[in-house]
């Protein structure tokens, strides 16, 4: 990355363009420093994303209070993920940021210009977040639309996206924002739809067959049409099924209390720690308990039970007040974040929407409306 072979046009780019490059920038702005600092810097830009929060809530006139802590408290994963060097920190300062700026009173239009901004780093922040830009330029656009303005930086986030997928097409010959995007679709989506609908044997057998021999001796392009191909073929054959799966699979990690963030802790990560391995029926539910440190589970009963009342708090919220339009953008993103993230949802990919969930679970656990 220092040698900028991030946008290298060898083969070498394969490899780079599976994440996009702003958390691989800020690693390699600090590469000389111990890692004790970069963590540092870490958990600073959680403390002020909560400076941010509290901003928030102060406008809606309360003062942050015991439900503000407890709902903190029992969100383990934020905490997590900020001594961990993965890009999820930085996402939840972008988003708590957004969220900040879109519930000023007066929505300037330097404001407007941060907003665009802070899009564009949050689809190279974390490849989830780039179809957002085209609700972003759906929503500001009948925003303008209403109040009768034009601004050209409502077209900088499009517009900086379709550089990027020319340059990838360019580069790759194939058009995509990650190149992971097909292998993701292949090895974690249908595969737990496999494993959940029909068996663990069925899913490892249809993923092995798809990676065969041949797909190792096609090119770049080929394979990502090949993998494409394929999981538009299985889509078609149950797009129902298929569908509510991957809805409920979304509605369901916004509940998951983070078993493999606290595994991490104690033993080293093997990648299939989590409840999804479990949820989609890849592994059976007696293997929880075959690690030594069941009493781990104790400490997810609460924090479980707590994410059910941010959830309920949350949507009392939402509904039960009138809101202008900005705030209505920062739930459609939440809506549309958990639908693009689907049955792959869990606590890790939940973190950078934990600000917007506790503040709106805080404000919706008032009796009284809320304007």
């Amino acid at each position: 990355m220092q040698n900028l072979v991030f946008f290298d046009e060898s083969g070498f780019y394969t490899i780079f363009s599976k994440r996009p490059f702003v958390y691989p920038l800020f690693l390699a702005l600090t590469t000389y420093l111990q890692p004790i600092f970069v963590l540092l810097i870490q958990s600073l830009s959680a403390f002020f994303s909560f400076i941010f929060l509290f901003r928030i809530i102060k406008d809606y006139g309360l003062v942050p209070s015991k439900s503000f802590i407890l709902f903190f408290a029992l969100t383990p994963s934020i905490v997590i993920y900020t001594q961990l060097f993965m890009s999820e920190w930085l996402a939840f300062l972008l988003l708590n940021t957004l969220f900040f700026l879109l519930t000023r009173k007066e929505f300037s239009k330097k404001n407007f210009i941060f907003v665009q901004i802070i899009t564009v780093l949050l689809a190279f922040t974390k490849p989830v977040f780039y179809p957002l830009i085209y609700l972003n330029v759906l929503f500001f656009g009948i925003y303008f639309f209403k109040i009768k303005r034009f601004s050209f930086w409502l077209f900088v986030p499009l517009l900086t996206l379709q550089l990027y997928l020319s340059y990838n097409k360019k580069i790759s010959g194939y058009q995509y924002f990650s190149s992971i995007e097909n292998i993701n679709l292949i090895n974690y989506n249908l595969y737990y739809f496999k494993s959940a609908t029909q068996s663990p044997e069925v899913a490892d057998a249809w993923r092995e067959a798809t990676y065969d021999s041949a797909y190792f001796e096609m090119s770049h392009k080929a394979q990502n049409k090949y993998l494409k191909d394929i999981a538009f073929q299985e889509l078609r054959s149950a797009p129902i099924q298929y569908g509510i799966y991957h809805v409920l699979g979304g509605i369901r990690g916004m509940f998951d209390p983070g078993r493999f963030d606290l595994m991490t802790f104690f033993e080293e990560e093997d990648g299939k720690q989590g409840f999804l391995e479990i949820l989609n029926g890849n592994k059976p539910l007696s293997s929880l308990f075959k690690h030594g440190y069941a009493y781990v589970y104790l400490l997810l009963i609460p924090i479980a039970i707590a994410n059910v009342f941010k959830v309920f708090f949350a949507l009392k919220f939402v509904v039960t007040n009138k809101l202008d339009a900005r705030r209505y953008y920062m739930v459609s993103l939440l809506f549309f974040y958990v639908l693009l993230s689907g049955p792959v949802n869990n606590a890790r990919l939940m973190v950078p929407l934990q600000g917007i969930l506790i503040v709106f679970a805080v404000l919706g656990t008032k009796s009284k409306s809320i304007s």
